[in-house]
């Protein structure tokens, strides 16, 4: 496994600086992000998460939020949602996860969302402990119909370079300063530390439901709460 990581580090390295250049030379940027999307075409709200597999607070959020997001809201009509990898430390493991989610057949991509972000901590810990991370990667791949050479294929595969790179051009248009960040139909919801507290940050101001700030922890019943404040918003509109 290290050969591999290793290479996904030379590859990161490329990639991102890639993005960088593109986020300079407005005049050839690269193809907008190609999206999978969850969720009726006609639902009032859009989501979009950037997040990370690397990154354990998207860890969290996808463990706290993930089923109440698809069985109250996707599968309802009422959201169609978009989760859009880019890179953060271990730049090599965030690669991996979104080479392995690129490479799975469409049909499947949320499957391989959920499966990477379950073996979230057994990838970190593998990492920390230099052992075999590419068995997990494997393992993951081989419940997603793909072997293991089909995903060091996907590793290597430009056109999954490019879309990651696309992802990471679009995320500097967004303005997105870490992960998980969400757009809600379009418009970027941010967190903000104020007086030690994390607020969530909306057109500006920090976003008020029923008077009140909404926490930034994005727990189940918080990001519930957002959903409902802007489904209501989409309906007003």
């Amino acid at each position: 496994m290290t050969v591999v990581m290793r290479s996904l580090v030379v590859l990161m390295i490329s990639v991102f600086a890639l993005g960088s250049a593109y986020a300079q030379q407005s005049s050839t940027p690269p193809p907008p992000p190609q999206d999978v999307i969850l969720g009726a075409s006609d639902a009032p709200l859009e989501i979009i998460e950037y997040g990370s597999y690397a990154c354990p607070h998207c860890g969290h959020f996808h463990e706290e939020n993930w089923h109440m997001i698809n069985s109250e809201f996707v599968e309802t009509g009422q959201v169609r949602f978009i989760f859009r990898p880019i890179i953060t430390q271990p730049e090599q493991m965030a690669a991996a996860g979104a080479f392995l989610s690129y490479c799975v057949d469409e049909e499947r991509y949320y499957d391989a969302v959920d499966l990477l972000f379950t073996e979230q901590a057994n990838i970190l810990d593998g990492l920390r402990n230099q052992s075999d991370v590419l068995s997990i990667y494997a393992r993951v791949a081989g419940a997603l119909g793909k072997t293991q050479d089909e995903m060091l294929a996907c590793f290597n595969d430009e056109a999954n370079h490019l879309r990651l790179t696309s992802n990471l051009y679009q995320a500097s248009l967004d303005q997105v300063g870490g992960t998980p960040t969400f757009l809600f139909n379009g418009e970027l919801l941010s967190g903000q530390r104020i007086d030690g507290e994390l607020v969530l940050i909306w057109r500006g101001e920090p976003l008020l439901i029923n008077g009140e700030r909404v926490s930034g922890d994005f727990d189940e019943d918080s990001f519930r709460r957002i959903i409902l404040h802007f489904l209501t918003e989409s309906d007003s509109d």
